[in-house]
């Protein structure tokens, strides 16, 4: 039979191995997502000089001592964007070869995926928001312009552009170039 300290030893460590169970979970489901998002966003931030503004990838190919792309054919644009002081709007055209657009959380959720096949006419105008952003009544008066609402205040927007060859390339950049990824308050008025 078990002494009393014995016992009161053994319900403390499984105490103690429970709380660190479920810190540990809590950490790694919750928090690690996060702060991984966050280097990432501040990286992105940081290469497109200031969130809600995009950089462009002007590189095709592998980038010789970069890090290794999941599909070194597409030439991608990145936004780590912040919604505290308001909506962001995005819009462009689309790439003929493919084009894609995906959303993603702080917790690294991706909830938002759009590709060239379900956008009409080849133009996009996206304004990405917080659910309880209430949005100027002329900022949607384009036909093409939808509103998405992020789940989180801050988050990243990836575009994926297929290029087939380099000499895409000068067309690529343009279509780049054409693109506006900006604060709400900072974008033309769509007439």
């Amino acid at each position: 039979m078990l002494s009393r300290s014995t016992l009161v030893w053994v319900a403390t460590a499984v105490v103690a191995a429970t709380a660190a169970f479920v810190g540990a979970k809590a950490f790694t489901i919750y928090q690690a997502p996060r702060m991984v998002m966050s280097t990432i966003e501040d990286t992105i931030a940081q290469r497109a000089g200031g969130w809600n503004a995009c950089w462009h990838n002007r590189q095709f190919g592998p980038v010789p001592g970069g890090a290794k792309r999941a599909n070194p054919d597409s030439v991608v644009t990145l936004m780590a964007y912040d919604l505290f002081n308001g909506p962001v709007r995005v819009s462009g055209e689309t790439w003929p070869d493919y084009w894609s657009m995906s959303l993603y959380q702080q917790n690294s959720d991706n909830y938002f995926v759009t590709n060239d096949r379900d956008i009409e006419r080849g133009k996009f105008d996206f304004i990405i928001a917080l659910p309880g952003h209430k949005l100027p009544d002329h900022k949607f008066s384009a036909a093409n312009t939808r509103r998405i609402n992020s789940p989180t205040n801050k988050g990243i927007m990836l575009i994926r552009r297929f290029v087939k060859e380099e000499a895409d390339m000068p067309a690529l950049l343009e279509n780049q170039d054409l693109m506006r990824c900006n604060p709400l308050a900072l974008h033309d008025p769509v007439g």
